[in-house]
């Protein structure tokens, strides 16, 4: 019957062996009484869920990522975020970057909400306007026919 770890034991032996500090895994495994393979698994598993942030240039990061990393920097002093950068692969102004982004970003939606507002209501406006100027022009051919009809039921009537 195959030992159950616990899902706590896993990713502390994976987090040992991903830092190995100068032992091999294999090392590690006997150390830890579990089988290299199992250790394998384990660490492939863990690469697997991890976001892929590693591989990636900060430049190339999601605003959902950049804003994961700024949240989780929020509280922080300075070297708790370079600890935090260093982690993860990037650099502290990376997140002073992307903090300004945001920003901008924020006051950019303002400033182009107030522009596109105005350009709906004048396009409201016109559009209004045409649709009073085509009821009229319904209206007034409506009444032509009914006319119309009025004065072909008077000439049948004289005949």
């Amino acid at each position: 019957m195959p030992k159950m770890h616990t899902q706590g034991f896993k990713e502390q032996a994976v987090q040992k062996a991903l830092t190995k500090d100068g032992k091999s895994v294999k090392t590690i495994a006997q150390e830890l009484n579990i089988g290299y393979s199992t250790l394998q698994k384990w660490i492939q598993e863990y690469k697997s869920m991890k976001p892929q942030k590693d591989n990636q240039r900060p430049q190339d990061w999601t605003r959902k990522q950049q804003l994961q990393a700024l949240m989780d920097t929020a509280s922080m002093n300075a070297e708790q975020r370079s600890q935090y950068c260093r982690e993860n692969g990037f650099f502290p102004h990376h997140l002073d970057e992307w903090h300004d982004s945001f920003i901008k970003a924020d006051k950019k939606s303002v400033g182009s909400n107030k522009t596109e507002m105005t350009v709906l209501k004048k396009e409201n406006a016109s559009l209004q306007k045409e649709l009073r100027r085509k009821d009229k022009a319904l209206a007034e051919t409506a009444a032509l026919l009914v006319l119309q009809k009025k004065f072909q039921a008077l000439l049948e009537g004289k005949e």
